[in-house]
């Protein structure tokens, strides 16, 4: 039995996985075609609108999406209908807020991020919030209902839609940034008929069941995440914000394509995320923590020999990957995309899913809450001293390994439960060195024997050398990478 709940907990998070990496990928290709048809400068104010519209939207999101996979497993079906349809009706509130809000601060929001080009884009922008607010919600539902399958489908089906509709009117007609955003919004439009459509399918021949005191529930969680939400923004927004505003767009435009989180490694981990937040509320209310936090340790490891490797390869092969996927003018985007990768140390640990199993979403707020305090202190004396942009992406990602570090700390002393036991730690260093040796390897024969070859030819060779490399030495070191996963996707794939 627990052999059979754990693979399918994997095929689970395989199949959000499937459904990120898609989703990611096909934002990267926009990335990668828009960087080549527009300058520094007109990129810069296209990523300065949506860094405005992803950090407004934690905001007006007002911590809603994580309802359904908390409660969803608590609850009848005809009760999940009610809350789904409850919710719904919040989200076309926040939505139209949303949009108001937009369109009234525009003039503003370009004042402070010394960009007056952007008022223009964000006036444009702003009708669609009313159609991307109330779309949110469809991966927490089918997450909940353990039918991750369909989330795969749904997510592919709609990158791939908002891909066409950004890039054929720059690429075709050859349009500016504004072609851009306005293909953005009737994709948005397209996307929420289909969310919809997707939130009324699991339901469709189920009758509304009461919920007892349901907006008060919902409220009584979802509010601490608002809090946590208002200081993820700022928390989040700080890099984006001093960069934007200190070194102007064309440098935005180089942090924005290097300070990304590549394919797989923020995949892995939100969807082990996703996977483990039902399952340790069940667990909670069950009175059953400790099988969960078997379930835990194993996703962990698991996670390691997935995402190490990537995040070691790419930090050593950094200036390749950028000139393959943006042209050589953003071939300095390499140290942002280093110091990015940073993060992936501690993104293999699911903390939050324990917090939350445990009561202790206040904790998440308040910590985080020191942390943005913290890292717009430091950003600000970087730009005070006039150090290097990169200094800023760099505390960034140090802020967040010392957030996760903190709340293992708490965990530890307020509940003994110990996220990161140090026979974990002692595989990690390990696998760490490990990797580090073959890559390093790799890059000294790149440059005796290929020191003029391009990323189109060293990329695919090193990607293939590295993970022969590392499958086959692995065994010296007890550290099988794919076997488990292996065996796994194939029962998935059946």
């Amino acid at each position: 039995m627990k052999a059979s709940t754990a693979s399918s907990n994997f095929s689970q998070a395989v199949w959000l996985t499937t459904s990120s990496f898609s989703s990611f990928a096909l934002a990267l290709v926009s990335a990668a075609i828009l960087s080549r048809y527009f300058d520094k400068a007109e990129y810069g104010t296209y990523k300065q609108i949506l860094y405005v519209y992803a950090t407004l939207q934690t905001v007006f999101a007002a911590g809603l999406p994580s309802v359904f996979t908390y409660f969803i497993p608590r609850l009848s079906d005809g009760q999940g209908k009610k809350l789904v349809n409850g919710v719904n009706r919040l989200f076309v509130i926040l939505g139209l807020a949303f949009s108001v809000f937009l369109y009234l601060s525009s003039d503003l929001i370009a004042g402070i991020l010394k960009n007056p080009e952007l008022s223009v884009g964000l006036k444009i922008f702003s009708p669609f919030p009313l159609f991307t607010i109330p779309s949110l919600g469809v991966e927490g539902i089918y997450t909940a209902l353990r039918k991750t399958k369909y989330i795969a489908i749904y997510q592919t089906a709609n990158r791939l839609l908002m891909l066409l509709c950004i890039v054929l009117p720059v690429v075709v007609f050859k349009g500016t940034y504004r072609s851009a955003i306005i293909g953005w919004g009737f994709a948005s439009f397209l996307t929420f008929i289909f969310a919809m459509v997707m939130k009324r399918r699991p339901y469709v021949k189920v009758k509304e069941e009461l919920v007892p005191n349901m907006h008060k529930t919902i409220f009584n969680y979802s509010l601490p995440l608002v809090g946590a939400s208002l200081v993820g923004m700022v928390l989040h927004s700080a890099d984006q914000f001093f960069i934007s505003r200190y070194y102007g767009q064309i440098v935005f435009a180089d942090f924005s394509n290097g300070y990304i989180q590549i394919p797989f490694v923020g995949m892995i981990a939100g969807s082990v995320r996703s996977v483990l937040l039902p399952l340790f509320s069940k667990a909670e209310s069950e009175g059953n923590l400790k099988e969960a936090f078997g379930i835990y340790n194993r996703a962990v490891f698991q996670s390691i020999k997935l995402i190490y490797p990537i995040v070691f390869f790419c930090l050593f092969f950094a200036g390749d990957i950028v000139i393959l996927l943006y042209g050589a003018q953003y071939e300095v985007s390499k140290s942002y995309l280093r110091a990015s990768l940073i993060r992936g140390v501690a993104d293999v640990f699911p903390y939050l899913s324990v917090l939350l199993a445990l009561g202790k979403s206040n904790v998440y707020l308040l910590v985080h809450l020191v942390f943005a305090v913290i890292i717009w202190l430091v950003d600000f004396i970087i730009v005070s001293l006039l150090l290097p942009p990169v200094s800023i992406a760099l505390s960034s990602s140090l802020i967040q390994v010392s957030i996760a570090v903190s709340i293992f700390i708490y965990i530890k002393m307020r509940h003994g439960i110990t996220l990161v036991p140090i026979t974990l730690v002692k595989r990690m260093v390990i696998i760490g060195l490990h990797l580090s040796v073959i890559a390093g390897l790799l890059v000294i024969i790149r440059e005796i024997f290929f020191p003029v070859s391009g990323p189109y030819l060293v990329l695919p060779l090193a990607g293939l050398l590295f993970y022969l490399m590392i499958i086959l030495t692995g065994k010296m070191i007890n550290v099988d990478y794919v076997g488990d996963i292996a065996d796994k996707l194939k029962g998935v794939l059946k």
